[in-house]
């Protein structure tokens, strides 16, 4: 006879989803009350090993108002796409506001964010766009917010300076209770230059601020154009030391190229080693290839070899 006692039915339900869990992944199903993710470190990553370690704190703080700034095509909405994504896989909730109406969703799936699962808010206005980012920052249930570009709030068709600065105070009062990521991306352009007080009001408000800077352009041994190399340099820092850097790359069709910055970051600091008659570049007795760029591919297609290539570089890297 069937024993349909609740301690036993209950024992044969956590067999099942168990076995679930197992074969479809953790978060295949689960109580509502376990539906929050646990909040874990008190920073997202950027996606560039370099800069987490720049930002004294391993990335852009919770709770917190982050800024990324610099001229166009200075990869600041690539970091920012990758904040999202790395709060994804981190069972996160997420939102971007696209106050320039110009969202990319192409390179925010190439970056890995999930797009079924990003809430966008497309704002007509910045008291609009502020007033739904404090109503979700005060939720407590998001965990990264975006708000691309903040431009459009000030010189937009719909632009409104006193708004903004007044929207921009209520956002930092709300972010004290609460454990989101807010980045607020800025092009350091002629229109934004000439609105200093947006522009000082942002600075005053932001505990991080990090510059964007092209460097030089990423090119195939055939000359094509595979990407750029930036500087990121941490500003301001309201909770580590500022003045932090780190260069890394950013590709088409895949945004930070993590490999890329492990294999400098690991050339840079004795790590990886290439010396006469060493036939190539190697870590341990990893070879990795004759050249940077075999090197580099052996890196992306070895999950394995790249954790143990990152793990060095986190204990040697103070």
């Amino acid at each position: 006879m069937l024993d349909r006692s609740s301690e036993t039915r209950a024992a044969r339900l956590e067999q099942v989803l168990a076995a679930l869990r197992e074969r479809f992944g953790d978060w295949i199903i689960y109580r509502l009350r376990e539906a929050r993710p646990s909040i874990g470190a008190p920073a997202i990553s950027t996606g560039s090993l370099g800069l987490d370690r720049a930002t004294g704190i391993g990335g852009v703080p919770r709770g917190r108002l982050t800024e990324l700034c610099g001229p166009p095509t200075s990869g600041k909405s690539t970091l920012a796409s990758h904040v999202l994504a790395n709060a994804q896989r981190e069972r996160g909730f997420v939102a971007l506001i696209d106050a320039s109406h110009a969202a990319d969703f192409g390179q925010l799936q190439r970056c890995g964010v999930d797009l079924a699962d990003l809430l966008l808010v497309v704002p007509q206005g910045a008291r609009e766009a502020l007033d739904i980012a404090c109503l979700l920052v005060a939720s407590e249930g998001l965990d990264a917010l975006v708000i691309r570009a903040a431009n459009g709030l000030v010189h937009g068709p719909f632009g409104d300076r006193r708004a903004f600065g007044a929207g921009l105070r209520r956002l930092v009062v709300e972010l004290a209770h609460a454990a989101t990521a807010v980045v607020v991306v800025v092009h350091l352009d002629a229109s934004w230059r000439a609105a200093p007080n947006p522009a000082r009001l942002l600075a005053h408000a932001a505990a991080l601020r990090v510059a964007c800077t092209p460097v030089d352009l990423v090119t195939h041994a055939s000359g094509e154009v595979l990407g750029l190399r930036l500087r990121a340099e941490v500003v301001k820092n309201k909770l580590a030391a500022p003045c932090g850097a780190a260069e890394f790359e950013v590709w088409h069709g895949r945004g930070v190229h993590a490999a890329a910055e492990l294999f400098a970051l690991g050339l840079a600091n004795g790590l990886l080693r290439n010396g006469p008659g060493s036939l190539g570049y190697w870590f341990g007795d990893a070879w990795l290839g004759r050249g940077r760029e075999s090197a580099i591919r052996t890196l992306d297609g070895d999950p394995s070899l790249q954790s143990a290539v990152r793990e060095a570089v986190l204990r040697h890297v103070p």
